[in-house]
């Protein structure tokens, strides 16, 4: 296979990812990269001519597809809510390996307020509330309640997993999950 094949572009998107994901956008450095892969220092700008931040804009850029097939797109099915918002967060869990995988969006913030995936990572946090707060008013709840019950979740979903993680605690995590159905199925206000 020929370096410039999808092939293995993928695997080290891959790759990438679970680097990212792990270390974070500021703890990753190309040498890191090199030694995760196993490819020069060439090859990487061969792949990424843009360096670091171009690898990361394509980790985004598989998180955000990555979550619009598994955590959107069951929000936006004709399933009753209930049914909607447990496979998004049957989604979540698995994503996040039941509490003890790290969340590449939190690892993707750098410690810069305007690092350069922060325009990327925070639409994908509104695109997530958005689609969460559509399936709630297509169930029948106002837009305005939606919108903050969408939020509250996320809150519970990013926070449980920080918890979860700190305190080595599964279950921290599944309490969490089980907060955001909560607040997210409730009837109608």
């Amino acid at each position: 296979m020929t370096p410039s094949s999808p092939e293995p572009k993928a695997a080290l998107l891959g790759q990438l990812y679970e680097l990212f994901r792990r270390k974070g956008y500021d703890g990753v450095s190309i040498g890191d990269i090199s030694a995760e892969t196993g490819l020069g220092r060439s090859s990487l700008y061969h792949h990424f001519p843009g360096g670091k931040a171009e690898m990361a804009q394509a980790v985004l850029a598989f998180t955000r597809t990555t979550m619009e097939a598994n955590f959107l797109a069951p929000l936006s099915s004709d399933a009753p809510l209930p049914a909607r918002i447990g496979a998004m967060l049957v989604a979540v869990d698995r994503a996040y390996q039941s509490g003890e995988g790290p969340c590449v969006l939190a690892a993707l913030l750098s410690a810069s307020d305007d690092g350069p995936l922060s325009a990327g990572l925070a639409q994908l946090f509104q695109d997530w509330a958005a689609a969460i707060a559509a399936s709630l008013t297509q169930a029948g709840v106002d837009a305005a309640e939606a919108r903050r019950r969408a939020i509250t979740a996320l809150a519970l979903i990013q926070g449980g997993l920080i918890i979860a993680r700190g305190l080595k605690d599964r279950s921290a995590f599944a309490a969490a999950l089980a907060a955001a159905n909560a607040t997210l199925v409730r009837a109608a206000a």
